[in-house]
Parts: structure tokens; sequence; C-alpha cells
């Protein structure tokens, strides 16, 4: 187990239950269709407060990046330059993230990632980082 394991509150459980079966879901509103990421009880879209948890294609594009060369908290003391990263979904659902398995050198925006879950880290969560899709 490494670092501080995700916080699973009552209305992000199904976003993590869905990792567990290496499963995305997103919550979409049922009233205007807006995607809601993070998880929460209402749609900052249109207010609406009711979402449905939507199974989303893991296929996605790397909108942004930073190698973190100092430890972004204690926490993560053991990670080794870890790759911080954003990556944009088809559906245009933006996911905070960690690239993995892939060489910092060779990134560039917009290409193609794929999602690799961790289910080793910690016992009570799988995590979602991303790998370049070749």
């Amino acid at each position: 187990m490494s670092g501080v394991p995700p916080i699973i509150s009552e209305c992000s459980r199904p976003f993590w239950d869905g990792l567990a079966q290496q499963r995305i879901t997103i919550q979409r509103c049922d009233g205007c269709a807006a995607w809601v990421f993070y998880p929460r009880p209402f749609c900052p879209e249109c207010g609406g407060r009711q979402l449905t948890w939507t199974e989303v294609d893991g296929k996605a594009s790397l909108y942004t990046f930073t190698i973190a060369h100092v430890p972004v908290a204690k926490a993560f003391a053991h990670l080794d330059k870890p790759v911080l990263a954003v990556a944009e979904l088809a559906s245009g659902v933006r996911l905070p993230t960690m690239l993995v398995d892939t060489d910092p050198a060779r990134l560039k925006i917009g290409m193609p990632l794929v999602p690799v879950f961790d289910s080793t880290s910690h016992p009570e969560a799988t995590l979602l980082h991303f790998r370049a899709a070749d």
C-alpha cells in the first residue's frame, strides 16, 4: 500500500465500485444531459438532482500534464517524479489522474490514452490511472 487512500463517500461509491469492476462510470444529469464529474448530488449546469451513473468508454486523450519533481505531499514522497495529468474522455469529461508505464519524453498534448485499473495500491479502492495507447 502506498500514498493516501481515496475518501469514498456515499455519493462517490458508485464511481469506486465501477473501478473495482474495471469500468468507468460517470454521473449524467437526467434533466439537461450534462456529464457530472467529480461525483456530487446535483448537476452543476442546471441544478437538477436526478443523476444517473453511466458507463463510459475509457479511451481518452491527454489534456494536460506536469512532472512532479518535488513530492506534492508527504504521503506521495515514495513516488519518483510522477506524471500528474488530466485525461479527457470522448464524452468531454476531464479526469485528474497519474500516467503510468509511459515515457515522459514521449508525452504530447492530445495523445491517445487508455485506462489502467490499479487494484494493488490500496485494499479499499481501485485507482484509475492512464497510459499511452500505443
